[in-house]
């Protein structure tokens, strides 16, 4: 003759495991989700954001904004669009680059004595180390002249890695201004190395 209670226990134990598998199936379909649609991985190649990052390191960007990249008009409604000061990972011949926005279409951009200004407002840039300058490349190369303001076109924006002697950015013709469909995420993580894990804020003024 059974005995009912062994029974009942072991029914109890599988319906316990068949939860748990349900549970870690919708967890991982959740963070799925959460990876396909809302970000994307990208990795720091080479010195240009040096010092606030560094070469080989892992980062995670909010790919939201880029849903919209067609529609600007939704994102500046929703307070989303891109800002000075955010870190962005963008496509330029077949790779993808991390900088820091700089100015946003319709500003006025002039690089003076080493110093950037913003709608003729020079830029206080805290992210950078105390006394970096930031100078136009050589003549035939540069996308500014020494002292003349620009304006950024419409929907683009102007962009420079921290790393100003050893950054290829908007200052060179070759860059450019960044097209706004061109922008794919938003640096908000760092996750590797694990020593300098943690959140990136926007560094803007």
């Amino acid at each position: 003759m059974s005995n009912p209670f062994i029974h009942e226990t072991q029914k109890s134990g599988h319906g316990i495991l068949v939860d748990i598998i349900q549970a870690l199936v919708v967890a991982i379909t959740i963070n799925v989700v959460i990876y396909f649609l809302f970000i994307i991985p990208s990795q720091v190649d080479g010195p240009s954001m040096v010092p606030f990052l560094h070469d080989k390191e892992l980062l995670f960007a909010n790919k939201t904004p880029s849903w919209f990249n067609d529609n600007p008009d939704t994102l500046k409604k929703l307070n989303w669009d891109y800002q000075r000061g955010d870190i962005i990972i963008f496509d330029f011949e077949n790779i993808v680059l991390v900088k820091r926005i700089i100015a946003k279409e319709g500003d006025t951009v002039m690089l003076k004595d080493g110093d950037v200004y913003v709608n003729e407002q020079k830029l206080v840039q805290a992210y950078l180390p105390a006394g970096l300058k930031t100078y136009i490349p050589q003549a035939g190369l540069s996308n500014l002249e020494e002292g003349v303001a620009v304006t950024v076109p419409a929907a683009s924006f102007f962009v420079m890695g921290d790393n100003r002697p050893n950054s290829k950015d908007s200052r060179f013709k070759e860059v450019g201004f960044v097209p706004r469909s061109k922008i794919k995420g938003v640096v908000f993580f760092r996750f590797w190395p694990l020593d300098r894990l943690g959140v990136i804020s926007n560094g803007g003024n």
